[in-house]
């Protein structure tokens, strides 16, 4: 029997596309206010991104976006890919074979999941079972492994409020918290928007009173940091702290 590798959720940038300097600068050119090699104030950057998320105009965050390598569990990818507007790459099943020593478990500290169906899967095999058929064996539990793209307007004003609320599964939670973290540099102006209005989604604040309703947030990070003991990054914690 192969050594089982237990393994908690990752998220890696890959790339990102787009700059709020770039839409807000646009603006001008598309109004024939400007040639399109013209550049705008950083503070006008600022004004013009969040009047266009104040004014419902959310088209132009489509021009900008990033892509993520995420690692999780089966049970994790399958409410991620529920995101339609968005572009997926997911490891095959089919075409892993994981009796070659591929195999991961991702699950959360402290609870047994047994070996998520590798003793079967293996069995199947040594029966000639080719992958695609052994797959049936295999649990959620599974690691994945998954390429996901998004542009900003659907990560920032879909996603992040659906997934990050105390509503959601724990893990996408967690999943949803490291995208996040990753590209808040990126686009410094709407992250700061999406995290201002994130609560604003009617499930946010699941089993809260009204008035707790600010502690969302933080409600929600600590716990599905906590869950998987994983370090809160420190990009989510100058979030936190202000």
């Amino acid at each position: 029997m192969m050594a089982l590798e237990r393994i908690k959720p990752s998220v890696q940038l890959i790339d990102s596309w787009g700059s709020e300097d770039l839409v807000a600068g646009m603006t001008d050119v598309i109004y024939r206010g400007a040639p399109p090699s013209s550049r705008v104030p950083q503070e006008r950057v600022e004004r013009r991104i969040r009047s266009f998320l104040r004014d419902g105009h959310h088209s132009v965050l489509e021009f900008m976006g990033a892509s993520w390598l995420l690692e999780c569990s089966r049970a994790c990818t399958h409410e991620l890919i529920r995101h339609r507007v968005a572009s997926y790459w997911q490891e095959s099943q089919r075409y892993v074979d994981y009796g070659r020593g591929w195999f991961r478990v991702v699950a959360p500290p402290g609870l047994d999941v047994g070996d998520a169906g590798l003793s079967h899967y293996l069995s199947l095999e040594r029966m000639g079972a080719p992958p695609e058929d052994a797959r049936y064996a295999l649990g959620n539990a599974v690691a994945s492994r998954i390429w996901v793209q998004m542009n900003a307007r659907e990560f920032f004003l879909a996603f992040l409020p659906l997934r990050t609320g105390l509503g959601a599964f724990h893990e996408i939670r967690l999943v949803a918290w490291l995208m996040f973290s990753a590209v808040a540099g990126r686009f410094p102006v709407t992250a700061r928007w999406a995290w201002e209005h994130v609560t604003d989604h009617p499930d946010y604040c699941r089993g809260l009173k009204a008035e707790d309703r600010a502690e969302c947030r933080s409600k929600s990070i600590i716990d599905a940091f906590t869950k998987w003991g994983v370090e809160v990054p420190s990009e989510l914690t100058q979030f936190m702290g202000e």
